[in-house]
């Protein structure tokens, strides 16, 4: 993996193809085990002797045969194995990461209340524009941003939701302090889009990256729902497992 590597500057033999080819051949050789960082746009442009336009190519390929990720202002790593996420009758987000000795974390970015939509409103069995309260977080495997939830919770059942949430940082922790000892998962829809430029920045993601969106309602033992969510996963680093029981 020298500088000045050379290329065959031939009619019909595109330079970033054998760019993409050299460096797919790397990959599987473990030369950049999985997670590792690849060399910047700039050392590989002066190892093949290449502007970084044709380079910018050669990685396009290689994410779209997702062999490797782009992530906004890092660079290129190496993909990771793709985390599994149970989605099953009790979701837990910590639980799940927990499983597969990842280190979870939550970062909360916001938190207010606001009069819920008509998607909201319905999930949560409320008359429309009523108060909820709204927490937005960020969600980490092992420092890695993985998920971006925004959660939505009754404000006149919970009037102290976001407060008890500041302290917990949990939101089981949260609903039991507020009396519900248990919430289960009464239903999950799952949508695939590209992520907007919020999305793209949180979990550091390249321009036009693919999402998995899943949105969830929750209710108590007695049925009652008591949380609406949507949540947006970097859809090359989740796979979901679906729990039929």
């Amino acid at each position: 993996m020298g500088g000045g590597q050379k290329l065959v500057r031939a009619k019909g033999v595109t330079l970033w193809h054998q760019i993409q080819s050299v460096l797919e051949k790397e990959l599987y050789e473990g030369a950049y085990p999985a997670g590792e960082k690849l060399p910047t746009e700039k050392q590989l442009a002066d190892r093949f002797n290449v502007n970084r336009h044709t380079v910018r190519q050669a990685l396009a390929e290689l994410v779209r045969k997702e062999l490797i990720t782009v992530e906004q202002g890092r660079g290129a790593f190496a993909r990771r194995d793709k985390l599994e996420y149970l989605l099953a009758r009790r979701v837990r987000f910590r639980e799940n990461l927990l499983r597969q000795s990842k280190v979870p974390s939550e970062e909360l970015l916001e938190s207010d209340v606001v009069s819920a939509d008509s998607t909201c409103a319905k999930a949560l069995c409320l008359r429309p524009t009523a108060a909820v309260v709204r927490l937005r977080s960020l969600g980490h495997a092992d420092d890695h941003p993985l998920c971006c939830t925004t959660q939505f919770f009754p404000q006149e059942r919970f009037p102290d939701f976001a407060r008890i949430y500041a302290q917990t940082r949990s939101v089981t922790a949260t609903f039991s302090v507020l009396g519900v000892s248990d919430y289960v998962r009464k239903s999950t829809r799952i949508m695939a889009r590209v992520a907007d430029s919020e999305e793209a920045r949180l979990l550091k993601l390249g321009r036009n990256s693919p999402v998995m969106v899943v949105e969830s309602v929750n209710v108590d033992s007695d049925g009652t729902p008591v949380e609406y969510g949507s949540c947006v996963w970097a859809a090359d680093r989740i796979q979901f497992v679906v729990d039929a029981e």
